[in-house]
C-alpha cells in the first residue's frame, strides 16, 4: 500500500482493533436519531491536511477511544475507491494484547465480535464487505506465520499440489 500520494487530498480511513488471543474485533455503534437497530461499523474518519493513512487512524482511534496505538500494530488490509465518499479508502486492523473495556461513545456504543459474529449484525454494507476482506488477510498472515509441521517421514510437506 502506498500512503504518500494521499498526503495531500483528503482520503477516509477505517479499521477495528482485533485481539489476537480471543480473535476478537472491536466495533462501533452510532445511535442515529431515535432508530434502535442502528448498523455497526468501523471506527474511521476523514484524514487531515499532511497525514499519511496511518497516522491518520492513530488520531481517529484516539479522538474516538482515548487510546493511544503504536504504528507497528497497525496492519493495512487493502485499500480502495470508495464512490459514497469519492475518496481514496484505506482499512487497517489493529493488534492489541488486551480487550479494552468498550468505551462509551458521544454519539453510540463499542462492543467485542467474533467475525462469525459479525455475520449475524446489521452491518453498513461496505463495513460488511471491509470486515470479510479483513478476517480473510489476518487468517493468510497467520497461515503464513505458522510453523510447517513435518510429516511421519521426517519430511516437511510441499505446498505444491
Amino acid at each position: 500500500l502506498c500512503y504518500t500520494h494521499s498526503v495531500h487530498k483528503p482520503f477516509y480511513v477505517s479499521g477495528f482493533l482485533y485481539h489476537l488471543i480471543s480473535q476478537q474485533i472491536l466495533l462501533r455503534q452510532s445511535h442515529i436519531g431515535t432508530n434502535p437497530l442502528s448498523t455497526w461499523n468501523m471506527f474511521g474518519g476523514i484524514s487531515r491536511q499532511g497525514e499519511d493513512a496511518p497516522t491518520a487512524l492513530q488520531r481517529i482511534l484516539y479522538e474516538q477511544l482515548n487510546i493511544r496505538i503504536e504504528a507497528k500494530n497497525l496492519f493495512p488490509v487493502y485499500d480502495y475507491f470508495y464512490q459514497a465518499l469519492n475518496k481514496i479508502h484505506y482499512v487497517f486492523y489493529v493488534k492489541v494484547k488486551k480487550l479494552y473495556a468498550p468505551a462509551s461513545l458521544s454519539d453510540g456504543v463499542c462492543s467485542w465480535f467474533t467475525f462469525k459474529q459479525t455475520t449475524k449484525l446489521s452491518l453498513a454494507e461496505q463495513a460488511k464487505h471491509d470486515v470479510i476482506i479483513s478476517e480473510r488477510v489476518i487468517n493468510a498472515q497467520a497461515k503464513s506465520l505458522e510453523p510447517a509441521i513435518p510429516t511421519p517421514s521426517g519430511q516437511y510437506p510441499s505446498l505444491s499440489h
